[in-house]
């Protein structure tokens, strides 16, 4: 698995004197194991985190099988509790919002109402995108819920639109169908994308006759008695919603989303406990079967990838993710958004789980209490027994360096094909995987030729199949990794290295060389001419990639249409583009260089290297750079 296996993100939990226990369970796992002092102790180490973050308020959930261990919404300790922030305090959940519409697919699959096989062409021919393999592999319902359309994620136009009043969802998805445009062969790649869903839920409404938020109130928000929950900014947001903060803490107005099936759900934390209790009891909710056992199973595996045809278990379901935290297998969603983070995560076959909800937009916290309650849940848990036999026989899998191949953005795969690199090491009984940069190993053990269980999980989490593009690849819980010469590895980081190294001193002599001509300009004139351009033209290069990342109050707006400051990066992408070609014809035109090699030879190299990074640049089509596209 590339780095690290996910932990989901999220927040909360405080002081409360109950008298609860865990269930009895089939591994040993005692009803006493878990005593009011340990959750006490919970409770002060969450508030602790809490109490470091003036406004921060978090909704937590702890459930076993028989009902709620802990179910409250806590508050920093320098601030008063508002009356109104109770469990039905609501929370906005980003895109933990996915999983409705996974349990809206699967409730109408269970009524016969759609397959998840069904062509998406054929049901909303309406929805434009583009699919050079459509005729043999169309994009399918199931490839929109596993994230393996393809399809580029969401562009900065997309994402501000929130700036904006709601709109319908089949506007929304006629306002820039541009993303929508499948890389690779459906269903061979998973890359996380919000538009997919947003295009499910479009076929809730088409199957249905009922807008989305309508069909979710009356078939998820009604049976589940999920009466403080909605999909907007309405009249009980209004009344029970908790105040909203960015991750500087700093309070923030409400703002839309444009495909609000994905990502805009607000709800509160005795609400979204409901499908926690739903996932844990195996669609069973009270006495309400509200879906069959076996949807719910459909929900907690990716089936539909080269990867999981053949074994791997771990990955993206439907509206479901997997991950490992101290050799356990979880699963569920997590959301982030400006306003909020969430997480919903559970142990299906140890029937325990958690949800948290905050109201600010604050990974650090959310990761702590996230840590706090998954140690809480995993602590006096015997590891499951690895069922699987360990295999000692040849073993297909080779050594050497793996690129990532399903980027999410593909305006930052640039990135990914000089850092997203992995060494893989095979030995006699294991195979280790370890990001290119020191950091930490994930380690696998062969159950066959071509598979292997991640760490002590005893879940298959690495498997090799072919790609149709690529042909043998490795296939992991994230990625999809091609095998690529060290040679290129190695040779691709040291022209960044020496390029970066060569602006440095090139910017010297440059100064240098100003210096030298302002007190004999007909000596260092020539030297003044071949110098000072290729040190502007790595500025403009530092400014393409700088500008975006400055903290500049409402610049995703501003990067998202024509404006001066995106306007000024498309500027530079074309300047530096000019300034390399310049160089390199007054170099060539050049009669007379300086005499020292010291001097001519950084200035020759510099100007070589920028027209290396002008063509990698222009082939990945990050040149120009055009940021509302």
């Amino acid at each position: 698995m590339f780095r690290k296996t996910l932990f989901f993100f999220l927040t909360s939990l405080l002081f409360l004197n109950s008298i609860f226990c865990f269930g009895e369970s089939k591994y040993d796992f005692q009803n006493d194991s878990i005593t009011d002092s340990k959750l006490n102790e919970l409770k002060i180490n969450v508030q602790h985190v809490i109490s470091q973050h003036q406004n921060l308020k978090v909704g937590i959930a702890l459930l076993n099988e028989e009902g709620n261990v802990w179910l409250e919404v806590l508050g920093n300790s320098d601030q008063e509790i508002a009356e109104k922030d109770t469990e039905n305090t609501m929370f906005r959940i980003a895109s933990l919002s996915k999983m409705f519409v996974a349990l809206s697919i699967l409730k109408l699959q269970e009524e016969g109402k759609l397959t998840l096989e069904d062509e998406v062409k054929i049901i909303v021919p309406e929805v434009k995108f583009e699919n050079q393999w459509e005729e043999e592999h169309p994009v399918r319902i199931i490839h929109l819920l596993e994230h393996t359309t393809g399809w580029d994620e969401i562009h900065l136009v997309e994402m501000v639109h929130n700036q904006h009043p709601p709109i319908s969802l089949k506007d929304a998805l006629e306002f820039h169908p541009h993303s929508r445009t499948s890389r690779w062969v459906p269903g061979t790649r998973m890359a996380y994308c919000n538009s997919g869903y947003a295009v499910a839920a479009y076929i809730v409404e088409k199957v249905t006759g009922l807008k989305y938020e309508d069909y979710v109130r009356e078939s998820i928000f009604k049976p589940l008695m999920m009466n403080h929950s909605t999909f907007f900014n309405d009249q009980i947001y209004q009344k029970w919603g908790a105040e909203i903060f960015n991750w500087e803490m700093k309070e923030i107005a409400f703002k839309n989303e444009l495909f609000r099936p994905s990502s805009a759900l607000n709800t509160s934390i005795a609400d979204i406990s409901q499908i926690l209790r739903l996932l844990l009891n195996r669609g069973i909710v009270d006495s309400l079967q509200f879906l069959k056992s076996e949807s719910i199973d459909q929900m907690e595996i990716p089936y539909n990838s080269p990867g999981s045809n053949i074994g791997l278990e771990l990955g993206y379901g439907l509206g479901n993710q997997t991950s490992i935290y101290n050799n356990f297998t979880y699963h569920g969603h997590s959301g982030a958004m400006d306003g909020g983070l969430s997480e919903l995560g559970y142990l299906p076959e140890e029937k325990i789980g958690h949800v948290i909800l905050m109201n600010a937009n604050n990974g650090a916290a959310m990761q702590e209490i996230s840590t706090l309650i998954q140690n809480f849940e995993t602590a006096d848990l015997p590891l499951r027994p690895d069922k699987k036999e360990k295999y000692q026989g040849e073993i297909h899998i080779e050594g050497g360096y793996y690129l990532a191949i399903n980027p999410r953005n593909q305006d930052r795969f640039y990135q990914d094909l000089i850092f997203n690199i992995e060494k893989v090491e095979v030995f006699e009984d294991n195979l280790t995987m370890t990001w290119i940069l020191p950091s930490s190993k994930s380690t696998y053990y062969p159950v066959s030729p071509t598979e292997y269980t991640y760490g002590n999980s005893g879940k298959i989490g690495l498997v090799q199949n072919s790609d149709p593009l690529e042909g043998k690849v490795l296939y992991t819980e994230r990625f999809v990794f091609k095998p690529i010469s060290g040679f290129r590895v190695f040779g691709q980081i040291s022209i960044l290295v020496i390029w970066v190294v060569l602006m440095i001193l090139e910017a010297f002599i440059a100064v240098l060389s100003m210096i030298l001509f302002l007190r004999n300009r007909a000596k260092y004139a020539n030297l003044l001419k071949i110098s000072i351009l290729p040190t502007c033209t790595s500025l403009t290069i530092f400014l393409m990639f700088f500008i975006p990342r400055m903290n500049i109050e409402g610049a995703d707006l501003l990067f998202s249409t024509p404006s001066y400051l995106s306007i000024c990066v498309l500027l530079c992408s074309i300047l530096f583009v000019v300034g390399s070609l310049t160089s390199a014809i007054v170099i060539i035109l050049s009669k007379r260089l300086p005499h020292s090699k010291l001097i001519t030879w950084p200035i020759i190299a510099l100007t070589f290297f920028h027209m290396l990074v002008t063509i990698f640049l222009i082939s990945q089509k990050v040149i120009p750079m055009i940021t509302w596209s």
